[in-house]
């Protein structure tokens, strides 16, 4: 009987050794030893299995880094680096870590570059404000709504010195650009938009031509 249960503790004690696993180390610290299912980096939720049993799901985003197939010593509880949870002498393997997938960039829609048209007769304005008109008429190519508006907004505000800028980006393709652009002509470009709201009676939107009908038909009372 004695020799049996010395038999029994022997094989729990090589079953509970070091093993090799997935040493997972989280953002708040804490460090997890398990199987990590499906391949890095992943888009959705990862999973991770013990060796007891059970499993673990936790969203990219919580997770720092993952070393793949360390060396851990499961009979050590885990914990926050520095803890005590972790012998000092402790040296996992180390192992190169799977990079995160970065979070992708709101994509903007391709702004033509804008010039300012020859012989329009207009005067230089200064670097810096053209930079700036320039930068609101790409916003409003961006397909945020709320970019779109401060941006309108903005050249509304900035006035007729914007024209030159607005006539070519009028061809813009996105349509939401086009009525934009066409409602600030209409309220500030003044006699100088009126051939640009003629041009937008041929476009193919008809919100575009709508609003070019209209602020043409007000100029006329």
């Amino acid at each position: 009987m004695k020799k049996n249960l010395l038999i029994l503790t022997v094989l729990l004690s090589a079953s509970a050794g070091p093993g090799r696993a997935d040493t997972i180390e989280l953002r708040n610290g804490r460090v997890i030893h398990g199987k990590v299912i499906g391949k890095l980096p992943a888009t959705g939720p990862v999973r991770i299995t013990f060796t007891g049993g059970g499993s673990l799901t936790l969203e990219p985003d919580r997770i720092l880094r993952v070393l793949r197939d360390s060396s851990c010593d499961f009979r050590t509880a885990t914990g926050r680096p520095g803890s005590g949870g972790t012998p000092k002498d402790a040296k996992p393997a180390v192992k190169k870590p799977v990079a995160l997938p970065k979070k992708p960039e709101e994509k903007k829609r391709p702004v033509e570059k804008t010039e300012k048209p020859s012989g329009t007769g207009a005067e230089p304005i200064d670097a810096k404000l053209e930079a700036e008109i320039l930068g609101y008429i790409s916003e409003l190519s961006r397909q945020r709504s709320q970019n779109r508006v401060r941006a309108e907004a903005a050249l509304k505000h900035l006035g007729p010195v914007t024209l030159p800028y607005l006539e070519k980006a009028a061809r813009h393709p996105f349509e939401l650009t086009r009525r934009a652009i066409i409602r600030i002509v209409a309220e500030t470009g003044g006699p100088d938009g009126a051939d640009l709201l003629r041009a937008a009676l041929s476009d193919k939107d008809p919100w575009v031509k709508k609003i070019a009908r209209e602020a043409l038909e007000k100029s006329r009372r």
